[in-house]
């Protein structure tokens, strides 16, 4: 069995902070949208624009925001959720497509995948991240 990564603010990548907070909304019941991403762009926008909350991870910084259209879209973000549908983390409810939920092999291991957070104010972002996300997500 392997250990579980640690991730701190400083060396976190998109992928990973989305996989967590993924698991995260899961457990807090939080519907997620698959299909019109515009909500999970306005998050990470908001994140983007919060410079100085507590435990801000280093790597929103970098994201870089599209305003081509009615809202501001990153394709790193897009490809992200993307990937994390097609390696079997997230699973899509048909016929819709709307809402997405962590697969139930991935919640039956989540111990395996679940990375440790050992920062106390990057578990204070995270708690900021549901709280926004359940507010925008329509929770």
């Amino acid at each position: 069995m392997n250990k579980p990564k640690q991730i701190t603010t400083k060396e976190v990548s998109l992928a990973e902070f989305v996989a967590e907070l993924g698991l995260r909304l899961s457990e807090a019941k939080v519907p997620m949208p698959f299909q019109n991403e515009e909500k999970w762009h306005r998050l990470f926008y908001g994140f983007k624009l919060a410079r100085n909350q507590r435990g801000r991870p280093d790597f929103i910084d970098d994201l870089q925001f599209d305003w081509d259209g009615p809202y501001p879209k990153c394709q790193d973000l897009s490809e992200c959720l993307e990937a994390l549908h097609l390696n079997g983390f997230i699973t899509v409810g048909n016929p819709s497509y709307d809402k997405f939920s962590i697969d139930e092999k991935v919640l039956d291991r989540i111990t395996d995948v679940r990375a440790t957070v050992t920062d106390n104010a990057f578990e204070d972002f995270f708690r900021f991240s549901v709280d926004a996300a359940s507010q925008l997500f329509g929770c």
